[in-house]
């Protein structure tokens, strides 16, 4: 084969290959190239990557304010255990009407009034007497008894209303309703909550049967 016939040959095979051959870029320098990406791969860099949403506020119920009157319960009771409050009354002397008491006072028979060994002065005590069942409010204002069978002193007064002064059984419960400077508790905190009143149905029957 001589050279003309092969020279032809390749430059015929050249020209199908550049026929079908993709047209080439040149490499843009300083990244001057536009690239266009779809909205599926922009979102990401549009908005970052899928936050949660925040979790709903905790609603915290405001606790109501304690009832002044039960913290005062409360407090009582703790004080109370470190006294004697229950056992046998006595009562004063018709000789001491008239002296002072513990307090500064002056005591009279005719007068409601009560002595404790330990309990503050001008601190209020509701005194229960067991053989009548009676309650009376006493503040008390003086030291005694200092017999040490007897948990009380009560004033003649005091001590004829709850009637311990005549009663074989002379047992009384105290219970504190108030300590120095403050008013006594009133009736219905020392008493609780009262129990439903149960209705009482009655079924009449017709006249004559």
């Amino acid at each position: 084969m001589t050279d003309l016939k092969k020279n032809l040959i390749l430059g015929l095979f050249a020209a199908v290959a550049l026929a079908f051959a993709q047209p080439s870029r040149a490499q843009g320098f300083l990244c001057e190239d536009t690239f266009t990406l779809d909205d599926a791969a922009m979102q990401s860099y549009r908005f970052g990557p899928a936050v949660p949403p925040p979790p709903a506020p905790v609603v915290v119920a405001q606790q109501p304010d304690p009832d002044p009157l039960k913290l005062r319960v409360l407090k009582y009771a703790a004080v109370a255990v470190k006294h004697r409050l229950s056992g046998l009354a006595s009562y004063y002397s018709t000789s001491l009407d008239g002296t002072l008491t513990a307090n500064g006072e002056r005591y009279h028979n005719t007068k409601m009034s009560a002595a404790h060994l330990t309990l503050p002065l001008g601190s209020w005590v509701e005194v229960t007497a067991r053989a009548t069942g009676r309650k009376l409010r006493l503040r008390v204002n003086d030291r005694g008894p200092y017999a040490n069978k007897f948990a009380i002193d009560l004033s003649q007064a005091a001590a004829k209303f709850l009637g311990v002064d005549v009663a074989e059984d002379r047992y009384v419960s105290m219970r504190i309703i108030a300590l120095p400077g403050e008013d006594p508790l009133p009736e219905d905190v020392i008493a609780g909550p009262k129990a439903p009143a149960l209705e009482e149905t009655a079924t009449l029957s017709p006249a004559g049967r």
